[in-house]
C-alpha cells in the first residue's frame, strides 16, 4: 500500500507498507517504471518518509545543477531536509538497509537447507 510519494525532477520516491517495515522506492515520472535498483527499507515510518523527501531533493539539486539553474531555495531544501533525515535516523536508530540485499536474504531463505558434514 502506498503511504506517500516525494516528486523530484524525473523520479518520484513512493513510501509504501512492506512486511519488514516501510520500503521506499522510486518510480519514472515519465514511464512508470520502478527502478529496481534504488529501494530502501526502514523500520520506522517517520524515517522512511523523511528519507523520500531528502531523495526528492536531492535530484532537484542534481537536475538543476545539470541545468545550470541557478536557485538558492534547491540548496536550502537539500541542506534541510537531510538534517531532518540524519535527525530521526540518529534518534530512531533506524538508518535503512537496502532493498536488493533484503532480496536477496530472501532468496537465500528460501533455498533448501544445507548440511553441514563435521
Amino acid at each position: 500500500m502506498l503511504l506517500s510519494a516525494s516528486e523530484g525532477r524525473h523520479w518520484r520516491y513512493e513510501v509504501c507498507e512492506h512486511e519488514d517495515g516501510y520500503l521506499v522506492q522510486m518510480r519514472d515520472l515519465t514511464t512508470g517504471d520502478l527502478d529496481e535498483e534504488f529501494s530502501t527499507i526502514f523500520r520506522t515510518l517517520p524515517v522512511a518518509f523523511a528519507y523520500a523527501e531528502m531523495s526528492a531533493a536531492y535530484e532537484r539539486y542534481a537536475a538543476s545543477e545539470l541545468e545550470h539553474v541557478e536557485d538558492d531555495q534547491i540548496e536550502i531544501d537539500v541542506e534541510a531536509t537531510e538534517r531532518h533525515f540524519i535527525d530521526l535516523s540518529d534518534r530512531l536508530h533506524d538508518s535503512g538497509i537496502n532493498g536488493i540485499v533484503v532480496q536477496a536474504w530472501e532468496r537465500e531463505s528460501q533455498r533448501s537447507p544445507a548440511r553441514l558434514l563435521h
